[in-house]
């Protein structure tokens, strides 16, 4: 990309996107070369290598429930990052028609101040968001190494040396990555190593869990802004006593920015409709899962485990907001366009092309809804079904583990 198309604003709103996502191969403007594609590759396989951790702590029968949840939820995480990079991957091109669109559209308000103040509120909105997820991510990751380590270090100084296995010369160790009985089976040298591989696997799938999440809603509310502007055109634009000849130019240019609009709408429907499927229902059982481990250990008086569930609980709340909310100003935003043009001074256009903006609202009726696998429209209700699931869910498995 060159400089020119490349500048402070663009920056401001796609560029801790780009770092990330160059890093994995998988920035939709980056040319695709056997270097990006060995990147991506590579982030894979690294992340995918958590599955034998995860399968030799669950396959181990010598468990409790808060661990086997624990084992879960890290198996979870692992199939959903993957998922997320494949479809950023397999949608690439559909997503640089989008960005460059973007990009088009900071290129063009250099001298329209109301219409780049409308697209700078959403984008600091996206930038808040993103910087927010990091962070969210970044002390989850970091509270679970320090609690990893505590306890690592309290049973090496503070566990009396006749508890530990004189055969072996070894400690039960915690790992970051529940993984059964390889905790009692490694020495300390061979723990570190192990420890440093999984630190890395699972920032590998923090990070691509938040970016991949804020990109998505970086892209939504870009086309929510581009709409609000659309809006507000057709709001204003039969104010003015024009000639036929105009009204009919600007009305056209309208529309053709409507159906441009629906091809980006389209895009990232088709992009992420099965992603956010997958979010979603894995979200719903991971949230009753660790409402259930967090009683468990409450009851076990382990709050060690507590504070991680909670963080991790706090984080997947955090990751079906953006995905509903998201779709909510979406939604939100390209109803309005019907409406806009329903307040718009109707009355005072030619006769013809009243009838057109009869067939242009038929059209805008129907909004721009985001799809779970095609299955559900995703919106602000669709975060309170997610929450009632998860609640009903939690109490049919507290009776079932106390029966």
């Amino acid at each position: 990309m060159s400089a020119e198309r490349w500048n402070d604003d663009v920056a401001y709103v796609f560029s801790l996107h780009r770092i990330f996502l160059r890093i994995y191969g998988l920035w939709p403007l980056q040319t695709q070369t056997l270097f990006t594609r060995i990147q991506w590759g590579f982030c894979t396989i690294a992340q995918f290598m958590i599955i034998p951790f995860v399968m030799l702590d669950l396959t181990w029968s010598n468990q409790s429930a808060d661990t086997s949840i624990e084992g879960i939820l890290y198996f979870v995480s692992t199939m959903l990052a993957i998922i997320k990079q494949l479809c950023i991957a397999v949608n690439q091109k559909k997503l640089g028609i989008n960005i460059n669109g973007a990009i088009d559209d900071w290129l063009s308000v250099k001298d329209d101040e109301e219409t780049r103040k409308i697209m700078k509120k959403y984008a600091s909105r996206a930038r808040i968001l993103t910087v927010l997820l990091l962070y969210s991510a970044s002390c989850c990751f970091c509270i679970y190494i320090s609690a990893i380590l505590f306890i690592n270090l309290k049973q090496i100084f503070f566990t009396d040396s006749n508890l530990l296995d004189a055969d072996a010369n070894t400690t039960n160790w915690i790992l970051l990555i529940p993984s059964g009985p390889l905790s009692n089976s490694i020495t300390g040298s061979q723990y570190v190593i192990i420890l440093t591989i999984q630190i890395v696997q699972t920032s590998m799938i923090c990070s691509t869990q938040c970016i991949v999440d804020s990109f998505f809603f970086n892209v939504t509310i870009h086309l929510t802004g581009q709409l609000e502007v659309l809006k507000n055109r057709f709001q204003t634009f039969a104010n003015k006593p024009e000639t036929e000849a105009n009204y009919r130019k600007k009305f056209i240019g309208f529309i053709n920015r409507h159906s441009e609009l629906m091809e980006f709408y389209q895009n990232l429907e088709d992009s992420f409709n099965f992603f956010i499927l997958i979010q979603l229902v894995t979200v719903t059982i991971m949230l009753a899962l660790l409402g259930l481990r967090i009683n468990l250990c409450l009851n076990e008086k382990n709050n060690v485990e507590v504070a991680k569930s909670v963080l991790v609980m706090n984080y997947l709340l955090m990751e079906s907001l953006v995905v509903t909310y998201g779709g909510d100003f979406l939604q939100r935003e390209s109803e309005g366009i019907f409406y806009a043009l329903y307040a718009t001074s109707w009355f005072t256009l030619p006769l013809a092309l009243m009838k057109d903006l009869h067939f242009a609202m038929m059209r805008s009726s129907i909004p721009f809804r985001f799809t779970g696998g095609k299955f559900f429209y995703v919106n602000r209700e669709t975060m309170m079904y997610i929450l009632k699931t998860a609640a009903s869910y939690v109490s049919v498995l507290r009776i079932a583990i106390r029966e």
